[in-house]
């Protein structure tokens, strides 16, 4: 034991010679971290880097005893390891002995911080409680400078590629808080710096939910997901719920993010914020997704439009202005047939234009030039849009100064495009009603009566399946919804148009069998997930003892009501004696802020391709594809067919015979209603 102890003499005075060699190449490392917050250079942290890698070269091995060892407080190292791969290495380490050295660096009362060789540590502790090896059992260690303990923690277990998050998480916010950037972070171990940045932020959530990551129970997934919210305690609250929802207290990232974003929509391919641009937003109103590859991130609705409101306003000022026109106004929507509009408005037809001489050569050379071209290019769009705007340029001047003394110009949103009206006059309410009555019949009845009846059924049957899902997802509309058919039996004995079942029949066998998607869409995909989720919260034995459901919390109560009740909804038209039946899906549709797009994309396979080749080229134009829709006119249906998906595939189009109305007065509801009924 006496030759021991002198051993460890020996080694505490080698320890001290040698970073005493060593001041002159750690200097310049210390001196690059003053105690002010002035960040070091990333040249500093390479040299950091060199010294670390230098050091340990070349600093000789000593051994010092196995109790004047301890876990550094610099060991990034926080997640327990495994007893099983502890007590592997402890057999490893019993057979063979002690490979690899530990890194250490120096602590008051003659102690030890191991910074490098956690499990290691753990295993020769393990020998030793086993009675294996002594307490003072020689350790071979190599002792570095504290200034480099935390760099040295991280470099090991970085390289060795089993450093779990939340270490990764604890080990870059000390090296932040040591003045390091992400970048430097990141050359010092080998990260990115968009992974660095990204663990970083994650280092903000509250500790609740950064132990849940280092007990396994929860993901970086579900991390970025709460990061989305700033509030601490608000981030508490979102994971607290999700856990309560999700199955076997696990949540669920959809349900974390839909919390966090309730109330927004997701700016990535949204042509409404393309068009409006992130300045017209303050940073309270538009959250930044840090962990998406494109840095995409969430809008608050209301802002949105809002802000659209605003832009399609300034635009219409400006038309105002440069064009002449008597008045202006910018609003969400065209000015439509339906019966509001028509009461207010009268859209003048739409004058002839006269191209100019000089107009008409330059566009055939266009054409020639464009029909040359075999396949889509740049160059074709360029082509595109400047016969694009030789057309515009002499369909305004084709409005003379009289029709735009007594007329105005409405800008709106239609299809993720700007939609601009020219010609818009007020009218009187004089002869306002019976041309609202007329236009809107004679339209809605041509738009769908073209549509065969097979068609018609399939894309309602998607159209049912759609709003169902959409429905499933907002609870609150789905109870109002189920009280508000409930009523109807109850208190009114009036036939409505009812568009929830609540006997309740669920027709989803028919309606995938009739849906182009089948059982492969978005729509029933999202539906059977939500019903896999809710059958395993069913109590056992619930189907003959409804008693069981008493114990069931209000919030999976509510969750099964919706989904009940979303499963009830049944809009598939229907035609007879040469009449179609107006889908009763229009009110709701309205009501929950559905739209067709956000679960069906139409392709040639479960659309166009049933269409005729004048139905395809009419739904072009109608989208404001008037170029692609004289491309079509050359080709074959099936070309035409496939053409259509390809144009239709980045915007929001919908045909308008599968859209629900503008909202109309309850009086004038009723009379529908009443109508349908007879």
């Amino acid at each position: 034991m006496s030759g021991f102890l002198s051993k460890r003499g020996a080694g505490r005075a080698n320890v001290r010679q040698d970073i005493s060699n060593y001041k002159g190449m750690i200097m310049p490392v210390t001196k690059c971290e003053p105690e002010t917050t002035r960040k070091a250079s990333r040249k500093s942290v390479k040299t950091q880097e060199t010294v670390l890698s230098a050091l340990l070269a070349q600093t000789e091995e000593v051994s010092v005893p196995l109790a004047s060892l301890i876990k550094s407080p610099l060991n990034v190292r926080t997640v327990p390891y495994s007893a099983e791969s502890v007590s592997e290495l402890a057999e490893s380490i019993k057979g063979v002995g002690l490979l690899q050295n530990l890194v250490v660096h120096t602590l008051p009362g003659d102690r030890y911080g191991v910074a490098a060789g956690g499990r290691r540590l753990a295993a020769l502790n393990m020998l030793a409680e086993r009675g294996i090896i002594p307490a003072d059992w020689p350790v071979r260690v190599k002792v570095i400078p504290q200034e480099l303990a935390t760099a040295a923690s991280m470099t090991e277990n970085g390289h060795r590629r089993d450093m779990h998050p939340a270490e990764q998480i604890a080990g870059f916010r000390a090296m932040a808080q040591e003045g390091k950037t992400p970048a430097q972070i990141g050359d010092l171990l080998g990260y990115s710096p968009r992974h660095v940045q990204r663990m970083l932020k994650l280092a903000d959530l509250a500790p609740v939910i950064l132990d849940a990551l280092a007990e396994d129970r929860i993901t970086t997934e579900h991390c970025q997901a709460l990061a989305l919210e700033n509030d601490t305690a608000r981030q508490v609250q979102v994971f607290e719920a999700a856990c309560q929802s999700g199955w076997g207290g696990k949540p669920e990232v959809q349900t974390i993010r839909r919390l966090v974003t309730e109330s927004e929509v997701a700016v990535a391919g949204n042509s409404k914020f393309r068009f409006v641009g992130a300045d017209a937003f303050s940073p309270d109103e538009l959250r930044t997704d840090l962990f998406s590859d494109d840095g995409d991130g969430y809008v608050d609705r209301v802002a949105l439009d809002a802000a659209l409101l605003e832009k399609l306003q300034a635009v219409a000022e400006h038309l105002r202005e440069a064009e002449g026109w008597e008045w202006c106004a910018g609003r969400m929507e065209p000015v439509g047939e339906c019966r509001e509009d028509a009461g207010t408005y009268r859209c003048l037809p739409e004058p002839e234009a006269v191209l100019t001489e000089a107009e008409e050569e330059r566009l055939n050379e266009l054409m020639t030039r464009y029909d040359a071209l075999e396949n889509q290019c740049e160059e074709s769009d360029l082509l595109e849009a400047e016969m694009k705007l030789i057309d515009c340029m002499a369909k305004v001047r084709a409005w003379t100064p009289e029709m735009r003394a007594g007329s105005g110009v409405v800008v709106s949103w239609r299809y993720g495009n700007v939609c601009v009206q020219r010609g818009v006059q007020l009218r009187s309410e004089d002869d306002a009603t019976d041309d609202a009555d007329r236009t809107e019949q004679v339209q809605e009845k041509a738009s769908v009566e073209e549509i065969s009846l097979p068609l018609l059924t399939k894309m309602s049957s998607e159209r049912t399946l759609a709003v169902q899902a959409a429905l499933m997802q907002q609870p609150d509309k789905s109870l109002a919804l189920l009280a508000w058919t409930l009523c109807l039996n109850v208190f009114d004995s009036g036939a409505y148009s009812k568009p929830a079942q609540i006997s309740l029949e669920c027709k989803h066998y028919s309606l995938t069998s009739d849906a182009p998607s089948g059982k492969e869409g978005a729509a029933f995909l999202a539906l059977m997930a939500e019903k896999a989720r809710l059958a395993a919260l069913l109590p056992e034995g619930w189907s003959r003892d409804m008693t069981t459901f008493l114990s069931l919390s209000q919030e999976v109560l509510l969750s099964l009501l919706s989904f009940c009740t979303a499963c009830s909804i049944h809009g598939v038209q229907t035609r007879e004696c040469g009449h179609t039946s107006r889908s009763p899906l229009d009110t709701l549709e309205s009501a929950i802020g559905f739209h067709m797009r956000d679960w069906w994309q139409p392709t040639k396979a479960n659309f166009f391709g049933h269409l005729k080749k004048p139905q395809i080229i009419a739904a072009l134009n109608e989208a404001g594809l008037s170029g692609a829709a004289r491309d079509a006119e050359k080709m074959k249906k099936g070309d035409a067919a496939e053409h259509a998906e390809f144009h239709m595939k980045d915007n929001r189009w919908v045909p308008g015979w599968m859209c629900s109305p503008r909202p109309q007065t309850d009086a004038t509801e009723r009379a529908d209603n009443l109508a349908d009924a007879a």
